[in-house]
């Protein structure tokens, strides 16, 4: 490592060029690290608020393939995040989200989920291996059925084709510059100032009531979202308030919503 150090420094004294190659060589590669979508403590919400409302079958089967406990279902909600930098897992990086064209309102399996790797196919998918007879992949599917439950519920993982879902639609936010998709996955849950334990006693809505419905609808429910409110910010400009408080509401809604469905689905999966 040193002599690699040292080598650089070499080529830095006898080329000063090269630094700008190296500064851009180190901006492109940051560039495709992958983020985590809905932030960690945010699947940990979903997948906690979803855990008290499984059936007692439904956390028999979870437990016999992730192991026992809340914290094990817990952990699993972040696995499909944490490994986007492992190649091998590449396939998967499709199915966190789907992209609509901004014109339209409802899902289109043909026109917006190429070779059904998109989220709202994946769940189907994934779900589909954990009621079959087959073991192998059963912990993979789960996994990603507890993951994309949340994803599918953040609006821009259904956002618009045109800025793959806000990463290419920058906002400011506390005074720094940001992808409006980073927003909506990070800070909303940071202003929430919870931890995932807190959440199935805190975050609440009086009167709330969810149905269960599918991954279509949960996908054009979030596209709607993001259409009709998630853009009323103005691209390289400041968020107001009244648009954080919307927003506030908005994602606090979502993640009730994504725990109360991933139990249900769990629910009656088994």
């Amino acid at each position: 490592m040193l002599a690699a150090l040292y080598c650089v420094q070499i080529i830095i004294k006898q080329h000063p060029m090269m630094i700008k190659v190296f500064l851009a060589l180190a901006l492109s590669i940051s560039a495709f690290v992958p983020a985590h979508a809905f932030s960690d403590v945010g699947h940990k919400m979903v997948a906690a608020i979803a855990w008290q409302q499984l059936t007692p079958f439904a956390k028999q089967n979870v437990q016999r393939i992730l192991g026992q406990g809340e914290k094990a279902f817990v952990n699993a909600s972040t696995w499909a995040d944490h490994i986007k930098g492992n190649d091998s897992f590449n396939y998967l990086k499709p199915m966190h989200y789907v992209n609509l064209p901004k014109d339209v309102l409802r899902y289109d399996r043909k026109r917006d989920c190429r070779k059904d790797k998109c989220v709202v196919q994946a769940i189907e998918t994934f779900s589909r291996v954990l009621t079959s007879n087959q073991k192998k992949n059963k912990k993979l599917a789960l996994r990603m059925v507890i993951h994309l439950l949340g994803d599918i519920h953040q609006p821009l993982h259904a956002g618009l084709r045109v800025d793959r879902g806000g990463n290419w639609y920058e906002v400011n936010y506390e005074g720094k510059d940001l992808s409006l998709h980073k927003f909506w996955d990070h800070q909303l849950i940071k202003r929430m100032q919870l931890d995932w334990h807190q959440a199935t006693e805190q975050l609440t809505i009086a009167d709330m009531k969810v149905d269960l419905a599918s991954p279509k609808i949960w996908a054009e429910e979030s596209h709607k979202i993001t259409i009709d409110t998630v853009y009323n910010v103005s691209e390289n400009s400041k968020m107001s308030d009244a648009y954080l408080q919307e927003a506030d509401e908005i994602i606090k809604k979502r993640v009730l919503q994504a725990g109360w469905r991933l139990a249900m689905w769990l629910n009656k999966l088994w």
